[in-house]
């Protein structure tokens, strides 16, 4: 995926299709990442306390920081 990611919406989206595409749900994804599966959530839904984890999560599905550049100023 090449596309930019700017909104908290596009990056809850991108993470489901992610998600989907890897066939993991995101209890296994947190359990990859040695994190609550709580925290996925809160880093998807806007929470302050899910932000810490937003590199991290882009980064264990594969995804390019660039792409998120304008969304990780906004956050």
């Amino acid at each position: 995926m090449n596309e930019k990611i700017h909104t908290l919406e596009e990056f809850r989206l991108w993470v489901k299709i992610q998600l989907i595409k890897k066939g993991i749900s995101q209890n296994e994804l947190a359990r990859r990442m040695g994190i609550p599966q709580s925290r996925i959530s809160e880093a998807t839904h806007g929470k302050r306390s899910g932000n810490k984890y937003i590199i991290s999560i882009i980064q264990e599905l594969g995804g390019e920081i660039e792409n998120f550049t304008e969304f990780l100023k906004a956050v």
